[in-house]
Order: C-alpha cells, then sequence, then structure tokens
C-alpha cells in the first residue's frame, strides 16, 4: 500500500512514538508499505518551528528532509498541478488550514492513504479521501 503521513504524524515519529495508533505504527514499521512524506510538512515545520509554535527538541530544521529518509520515508515529488489544484479541496467552515488541505489534495490526487489523527479530515472522505488511523 501507498500512504503520506500527516505533519504529526511524522514529528511523533522522531520525539513521541507512543502517541501513534498501533496500526499506524505497524504501516510505518512494515518495509513492504511505501510512506510518503510531503515538502509541505517540511514547510509547514520550518515556519512553525521559527515562529515558537513548534519545538523540535534541538532538531535544525534543515535536517529534516535527511532524517525523514532514514526512516525510510519517500519524500513525495509535488508537480505544480498539485498547487493549483488545492481550490478543488472544498473549504469546510471548521478546516481552513492551509498545509492540511494541500496534504489532503496530494493525498486524493496521487491516491494514497493519509496517515493522520486529525479528526476534522474525516470530512474530506466523501471527497474521495482515504484517511486511516
Amino acid at each position: 500500500m501507498k500512504y503520506l503521513i500527516d505533519t504529526h504524524v511524522f514529528i511523533w515519529s522522531l520525539l513521541e512514538p507512543k502517541k501513534i495508533s498501533k496500526k499506524v505504527f505497524d504501516i510505518l514499521e512494515d518495509t513492504e508499505n511505501e510512506v510518503y512524506i510531503s515538502p509541505v510538512s517540511f514547510w509547514e515545520m520550518a515556519i512553525k518551528h521559527q515562529a515558537n509554535k513548534l519545538d523540535l527538541k534541538g532538531i535544525n530544521p534543515l535536517h529534516l528532509p535527511h532524517i525523514a529518509e532514514q526512516y525510510d520515508f519517500t519524500v513525495l515529488n509535488p508537480e505544480p498541478y498539485d498547487y493549483v489544484s488545492i481550490g478543488t479541496v472544498p473549504l469546510k467552515e471548521n478546516h481552513r488550514d492551509p498545509f492540511d488541505r494541500m496534504l489532503i489534495q496530494q493525498a486524493i490526487r496521487n491516491n494514497l492513504v493519509l496517515l493522520s489523527a486529525d479528526e476534522k479530515f474525516q470530512q474530506y472522505e466523501e471527497n474521495g479521501l482515504q484517511l486511516m488511523w
């Protein structure tokens, strides 16, 4: 199977693996699965780290892509269409986060199961999002 991890799943993999559900942990550990991380997640982490909204416990944000590769996460190679097609993801009254919406769009467009604990993502299943936690 092919999966896309939400930003918090990557952070928890590094800093707090006990927060990851058993089902998702098993997916991440299974070498038969293809697990992707979006560059959008790196962008989100860098912005939040700079704004002091994310404590990376001493990890330099510049090292995050390399760390992802060490965890056998493949960096998703987005195409320009991935960015401009974000408008196809409906704006929901209670969810307008652009980072999340981009991950949702990339998962839908690339037929990837999004691994996320974010309950707000469930409302996008009607739009084709495959979600697991």
